[in-house]
């Protein structure tokens, strides 16, 4: 009898193994923030005819076993199934074996809990190399697995796209003066301002995160506190985008808050928090990039992390850069 899929064992060692991180050599993505599950779990050789690096001559059984999956991004497992050619199968079990090697340990309770997220994840059929959450495609936002193109399900998959995407819209709104100062102004400026070495006048308008609770009230305001009611009609992938944005909205502004306790600076680019959130969804060099730019870093930051949101939802293509 042909296996469905990976049992629940060799799932939990390839978590356990990974140290939570993406396998692709140099990327800090994780494979879980929290409770929200962002890895996939990739085939070495392709599950099915005409995925990457399939072998007709392997067994059901041995294409689902531990040896023949690998967990990564969803950025890096793009990559690796659009060029066969630079990503043998030799190569990507080095990769694994490299990885492993080197990764940290993951404690039982956290294996045990992404465990059974990654095993509910790869029981739909509709993708094209590797196993991950069901993906909802906006054209007709319909589940790829499941080949109905208008039923009352997609038109509230649509719903919920919608809804997230106005609640990204309403963040902008309310977070609009922490990326308008950060927009405008150096690292240094703001360290001079915070340190009292300069007035700067122009930094009353973000006066209102001297409090704590500020950040909290806005996210509440433009509706994150309602944004968990649309998760179960969208995507993984998706549903990790939105919630990669609403933390950088999130962290940003109470890392302005901790600026103000601290009387210094609290750099959004030197935080690993903040580097950890904008890898689970962007490659390394670009959250690099970003980290590089003196100005206008968190809008850049933002814009990129819409884009995916948008190409997730289908309402536009990946660019080809």
């Amino acid at each position: 009898m042909p296996t469905s899929g990976p049992s629940i064992t060799d799932i939990k060692l390839l978590f356990a193994r990974s140290g939570n991180r993406c396998a692709f050599p140099k990327c800090k993505a994780p494979m879980a923030l929290g409770d929200t599950l962002i890895g996939e779990v990739c085939h070495i050789k392709g599950a099915r005819p005409g995925s990457a690096r399939h072998d007709p001559a392997q067994s059901p059984t041995d294409r689902h076993l531990r040896e023949n999956l690998i967990l990564m991004c969803p950025t890096h497992h793009t990559v690796i199934d659009d060029d066969e050619s630079s990503y043998t199968v030799e190569r990507l079990h080095q990769i694994k074996y490299d990885h492993e090697g080197g990764a940290s340990p993951v404690s039982d309770d956290e294996v045990a809990r992404i465990a059974i997220s990654l095993l509910q994840n790869v029981s739909t059929e509709g993708q094209t190399g590797g196993l991950s959450a069901h993906t909802v495609n906006a054209a007709s936002i319909t589940v790829q697995a499941s080949g109905v193109s208008s039923t009352p399900l997609n038109e509230r998959q649509i719903q919920a796209v919608e809804n997230l995407w106005q609640i990204l819209r309403n963040f902008s709104t309310e977070f609009g003066m922490v990326l308008f100062v950060d927009s405008i102004l150096l690292p240094q400026e703001m360290d001079a301002y915070f340190s009292g070495a300069d007035e700067m006048p122009v930094m009353d308008c973000v006066l209102e995160f001297r409090d704590f609770q500020a950040a909290i009230a806005k996210l509440a305001k433009a509706g994150g506190d309602e944004a968990s009611k649309e998760r179960p009609f969208v995507s993984q992938r998706l549903w990790s985008i939105y919630f990669v944005i609403q933390a950088i909205y999130g962290r940003a502004s109470l890392m302005l808050t901790n600026s103000y306790k601290e009387e210094r600076y609290k750099d959004w680019r030197s935080d690993n928090g903040c580097d950890q959130l904008l890898s689970a969804v962007l490659p390394a060099p670009v959250v690099d990039h970003l980290k590089g730019l003196q100005g206008n870093g968190l809008r850049t930051a933002i814009d990129y992390l819409e884009d995916h949101f948008l190409v997730e939802a289908g309402m536009r293509k990946a660019s080809s850069g």
